[in-house]
This record gives structure tokens, sequence and C-alpha cells, in this order.
């Protein structure tokens, strides 16, 4: 009998330990997580990533963006594929690309060799998207200037940009970086698109929507003559204004179709380019898709 009771109090003396170490464990989880989510995911290490010392800056334009790289940035979001800060006197974005997404995660590098197959697997295809961001940054940065209102893509060490430039994250932390070693992309800050559209339909100043849906197929347009697909076909949160014409301002997605004629590229382009918000119209505003659908006919058959 008293043998039977002190195996009972072992027994509960163990399960307390466990409730207790298991308490602890959910905790410090719990706080990890409320830390990551504080400061949004973002990490001076998962920025990372070794730029190539090939030659591939142009002098001339460092010195031109220098100045506009000399106050801190702010941050502002993250997206997909990069963390976003904004400048002072809120006219310019910097873009950090998140390349820990590109990565092998720690469980993966810590499985034993006998799934080396899947973790080439998986590290093959996050190579192969790295791949496809990098191609789509090179695109925008080139071939789309206007259409994206990028300003400089640094993909490649340099010398002359700022080797000490400050960014905040969202808890106002500081972090130095030396842009010459960092990959960023430069791009006009620009308002979201579709709050504006709905706000002028909500005021029923229809010309001005009307204005803004033109000036988003204009960008379309421009795109598809280039030959030029893009992969997220969202409208809600990649396209921005300025008041006169609209900028693509994830710059992410784009790519080409190697297989297809000019004019094959351009009609597709332009047709997959304007579908989402033909269905968006499609249950906002049939007046405004009316127009919307001329505006696209007179394009498509130019």
């Amino acid at each position: 009998m008293i043998q039977d009771k002190l195996v009972f109090i072992m027994i509960l003396t163990a399960l307390r330990k466990l409730i207790i170490l298991s308490i602890l464990v959910l905790l410090v989880m719990a706080a990890g997580r409320i830390w990551y989510i504080s400061r949004d995911g973002f990490s001076v290490n998962r920025i990372h990533f070794p730029l190539s010392k090939e030659s591939g800056g142009d002098e001339a334009k460092e010195n031109e963006i220098s100045p506009l790289l000399s106050a801190p940035y702010r941050y502002l979001g993250r997206g997909r594929q990069c963390y976003v800060f904004a400048s002072a006197d809120d006219r310019y974005v910097i873009k950090i690309p998140r390349f820990d997404r590109y990565t092998l995660p720690f469980f993966w590098r810590a499985m034993p060799d006998f799934c080396h197959s899947i973790k080439h697997s998986i590290w093959a295809g996050r190579q192969d998207r790295l791949r496809f961001t990098l191609q789509s940054f090179r695109i925008a940065a080139q071939d789309l200037p206007e259409e994206t209102a990028v300003v400089y893509l640094h993909l490649h060490q340099t010398r002359s940009l700022p080797e000490h430039f400050e960014i905040r994250d969202r808890l106002n932390r500081s972090f130095d970086l030396n842009l010459n070693r960092t990959p960023f992309i430069l791009q006009k800050k620009r308002s979201l698109m579709m709050p504006l559209v709905l706000k002028a339909l909500s005021n029923n100043d229809r010309t001005v929507a009307q204005e803004m849906l033109s000036a988003f197929l204009d960008v379309i347009e421009a795109r598809a003559r280039k030959g030029i697909f893009n992969r997220d076909p969202s409208f809600l949160k990649n396209f921005g204004w300025d008041g006169s014409k609209s900028t693509q301002i994830d710059i992410g997605s784009f790519w080409r179709k190697s297989n297809l004629t000019p004019d094959a590229a351009y009609w597709l382009s332009l047709r997959e380019g304007s579908a989402r918000v033909q269905e968006w119209l499609a249950e906002t505003d049939q007046e405004m898709l009316d127009y919307y659908n001329s505006q696209l006919e007179m394009r498509l058959n130019r």
C-alpha cells in the first residue's frame, strides 16, 4: 500500500514537472511569436546576401541617387519579396529583398542525410524562385522604369554609394547598412490606386475613375508591347497613382514567354493583365465596366 502511494506520488510529481516544462516552452514560443509580430518579421539577417563582385555599377547614377539616401528611411511594410522602407519626405521607398525566403530552413538543414533528395528538391525550388525574382527586378529596372517608377537597381558590389545608410524598423530600432554591399531597389513612392478608384466611385467622380482605369490600361499595354507578362495579376495592392499616371509598384513577378510571336505576346499579356479588373468591375460598377471594356478593345485592336 505504501509502495503504491510512493509510485503515485512519483508519477504525480513527474506530471507536474512535465506540465510546468510544457507551460514554460509555450511561454517562450509565445514570447518569440510576439517579438516576431512586433517587428513584422524583420531582421538584418534576413536581408543578408553576398553580392557579386562583377562589374555592374553605374558610378554617375550612384552619385546622383546618393543624396536621396542621406537621411534615415523608416519601416513601411513587407511584401512577398521585399522589406520596404520610406524616405523622410515620403517621396521614395527602398526595397530590400527578403533573401531568407530562398534559403533552406533550419529544420531541413538539421535533417539526417537520408533526406538529402528532399532537401535538395526544396533548395533547388527556392533557388529557382530567387533567379526568377532577380530577373523580374532587372526587367522592371531595364525595360519598365517609367511604368514601375524604379530609380535604381543594386545587385552588384559598388564603391560610390553611402557606406552608412540608416534604416529604422517597426520598433524604431536603427540599423546601419553599407549600401555598396546591400541589394536594394530604389523606387518612387506612390499611393495605392485601388482605394483612390473606390473613393472616386463613391464620390461619383466618374471622370476621375475613368482616368485612373485608362491609365492602368496604359501600363498594361506598355508592358504587353514589350512582350512582358506578370504572374501576379492583383490590382488591389500592386498599382499606384501619382495624380496623373498609374505605376506598377510590385515588381517581383515579371517574365517573358519565349515561344510567342510579338503580336501574340502583346495580345495575351494585355488580356491576362486586364482580366482581374474586369472581374472586379463586373461586381462593382457595370457602367464603369463598359467603359473599361471599350478602352481595352481599342488597345487590343491597335
